[in-house]
């Protein structure tokens, strides 16, 4: 089963009060309360979304050279792959990801649901003819070698990518958590996957800290419960969302919708919980250019 609707986690946090959290808490939903199997992959809207230039414009025309008097020609899917690839940056192989994984998404559903959310409406027809043209030479060499973009991505760190790796499940496969719990090869992707969520959660990647927020609270196909992770890991959200949002705006994250999670945890655990929550908070502000305050 895929997600493309936790793409919406990757994006650069470029939303405002309220946006950030249902963003957050929808995609969060749909990554570990998925739908059955059978399910058409959802339209819901990475922390975060695509990342930043990824309008259909600035992808259709990453090579193209202008010709005087004329409109320049699309560049096609091999040649955007080609350049990315020949980079080394793992940036560029997340984007590469993120080109395949648009064109898989596009010729199940004929719509791009992560750019409708950016740009906050539908997807125009001739938008829909230039996807459908940029996707038309999509081959199963591609579509086989979409992952290993993405998992050069999550190693390196690039923001987005940790989250969307998790979601992907066990090479490509999510039913293989379910199906193949002891195999050892799912097994190692499982330490591998939390291993890199952690590595970018404690360098504040905001993500990152809400997917392992939400895999933590319950037992689940990747992890146990663990209300001590659990509880740091919202209380370093509840900090950086406060001076995220805009002045009179809920958090989502305070105490009142929260308290039963506390309540579960002893004194010494909850003091655990703040010192690692103080930490991702200062990380965070550090990245953000602010002082470490409250």
């Amino acid at each position: 089963m895929r997600f493309p609707s936790t793409r919406i986690l990757t994006m650069n946090v470029k939303f405002t009060g309220l946006a950030i959290a249902a963003a957050i808490a929808a995609a969060l939903a749909l990554a570990y309360w998925p739908a059955p199997e059978s399910a058409a992959p959802d339209a819901a809207a990475s922390a975060a979304g695509a990342p930043a230039g990824r309008s259909l414009e600035s992808y259709l025309n990453i090579d193209a050279s202008p010709v005087a008097d004329a409109a320049p020609m699309p560049v096609t899917l091999a040649q955007q792959l080609a350049r990315l690839a020949a980079s080394g940056k793992p940036e560029d192989a997340y984007a590469a990801y993120n080109l395949l994984d648009d064109c898989i998404v596009f010729q199940q559903e004929g719509r791009l649901p992560g750019l409708e959310f950016e740009l906050g409406r539908e997807m125009a027809a001739e938008e829909k003819a230039a996807q459908q043209q940029l996707c038309a030479g999509l081959t199963q060499r591609q579509r086989e070698d979409r992952l290993g973009y993405l998992a050069t991505a999550a190693r390196a760190g690039v923001p987005g990518a940790a989250t969307i790796f998790l979601s992907e499940g066990p090479f490509g496969d999510r039913s293989a958590l379910r199906n193949r719990p002891d195999d050892p090869l799912v097994q190692a992707w499982k330490r591998q996957a939390i291993a890199q969520l952690t590595a970018q959660a404690d360098e504040a990647e905001l993500s990152s800290v809400a997917t392992l927020m939400m895999a933590y609270l319950r037992d689940g196909e990747v992890v146990r419960k663990d209300a001590p992770q659990a509880y740091g890991y919202l209380l370093a959200l509840r900090q950086v969302y406060d001076d995220i949002l805009a002045p009179g705006v809920t958090n989502p994250y305070q105490d009142e919708y929260w308290h039963w999670l506390q309540a579960e945890l002893t004194p010494e655990q909850q003091a655990a919980a703040s010192a690692r929550a103080q930490a991702i908070v200062a990380k965070y502000r550090q990245h953000a250019g602010r002082a470490a305050h409250g």
